[in-house]
């Protein structure tokens, strides 16, 4: 039985349409798919702190700018840390915008289990224990923001600071620092790096200054703890709350037992002896300038690059609402303020929110 005719033949199908493709029938009557929709990238997000360690009622001088950066800034995401109890009040008064998270979180990161270790961990707990006992609410929030800001990494802002210029302050969230960087005040401060132990004079011990001609100093801006700013998981951060610890505890506030008539009761007993909370946030904010400039010694010795004169923050004095030196006017959110950090668009105005 002969074969039937092949249906058709490529090759003479290609004699009458050189551009023939037989697999156009692959694409014949595809309907195109429909765009999806723009995809644009994610805005760049700053993480921004604020720590509150202490029992007060929510109120302006805790939560004003915290909901004002939340709603008025669209690259910074608002944390605010507390007590683990506060949290709910907190999270009420504060609104959607702003992370609230309990302390508790940021002390058990395993991060900073590693990094303590044992030792220091259960000198930590004695040392926090110590503070809310004696109501170190304001001391206390120190360490914790070293900690915080070692986890996390972002800027940390006191409540009471007041942006002052949008663009500056934009401008910082856009591009953070590379290391952490601490306000630069214009006085200096002559610091002894060797460990407190050494020290002899409650003064010297208290204000980390020289004993004798042949200690180690270290010439530094004097600075404050209100503003700062780190990446996360930095090594100069731990180093900073590792200093803070063993410090703490020449000032008897953790750790070993303290003996009587010691420098270490001494300045035990002036922070549980303080009749105001200034005198306690003096002594306490010691610990944390000393800790600070620990930390930017080490890191200067393992890195010759790193210069804190140039990396830190110039802080200016505010009187009658002009900044002293410049003449520069503000605005009346910031007549009363303190101090003005330019590069931050920032001013820290009064009010004693830390003393409650």
């Amino acid at each position: 039985m002969p074969r039937s005719p092949k249906p058709f033949s490529i090759p003479n199908l290609r004699k009458d349409n050189p551009q023939f493709n037989p697999f156009d029938v692959l694409q014949r009557d595809v309907e195109e798919p429909e765009p999806g929709p723009e995809r644009k990238p994610a805005p760049h997000k700053t993480a921004l702190h604020f720590v509150w360690y202490g029992t007060g009622k929510p109120n302006d001088a805790n939560t004003k700018t915290p909901k004002a950066i939340a709603s008025g800034f669209a690259s910074a995401t608002v944390y605010f840390w507390c007590l683990p109890q506060m949290a709910p009040e907190f999270e009420r008064a504060l609104g959607k915008r702003v992370k609230v998270h309990g302390l508790d979180e940021v002390l058990e990161a395993p991060v900073v289990r590693k990094e303590l270790g044992a030792l220091l961990l259960d000198k930590l707990d004695q040392l926090l224990a110590f503070y809310l006992a004696n109501k170190g609410h304001a001391p206390a929030k120190d360490i914790l923001t070293f900690l915080t800001l070692g986890v996390n990494g972002g800027y940390f802002l006191d409540a009471n600071c007041v942006i002052e210029d949008r663009q500056q302050f934009e401008k910082m969230l856009a591009q953070p620092p590379k290391v952490p960087t601490f306000l630069k005040l214009e006085d200096s401060l002559t610091f002894n790096a060797k460990h407190p132990s050494f020290m002899k004079d409650e003064f010297a011990l208290q204000m980390g200054m020289e004993e004798d001609p042949t200690d180690e100093l270290t010439q530094l801006n004097g600075t404050d703890m209100w503003a700062m700013y780190a990446p996360s998981r930095h090594p100069m951060m731990w180093t900073i709350a590792r200093h803070y610890i063993t410090r703490a505890e020449a000032f008897g506030f953790c750790g070993a037992p303290v003996q009587p008539k010691s420098l270490r009761s001494q300045l035990r007993n002036t922070f549980t002896d303080a009749e105001f909370a200034q005198q306690k946030r003096t002594l306490a904010g010691a610990l944390g300038i000393q800790s600070i400039f620990s930390g930017m010694v080490e890191h200067m010795r393992r890195h010759a690059q790193y210069r804190p004169e140039d990396a830190n923050w110039k802080v200016d004095s505010v009187k009658n609402g002009q900044v002293e030196g410049s003449g520069r006017a503000l605005s009346l959110a910031s007549a009363k303020a303190d101090y003005w950090v330019e590069e931050l668009g920032i001013t820290k105005g009064h009010g004693d929110s830390w003393t409650k």
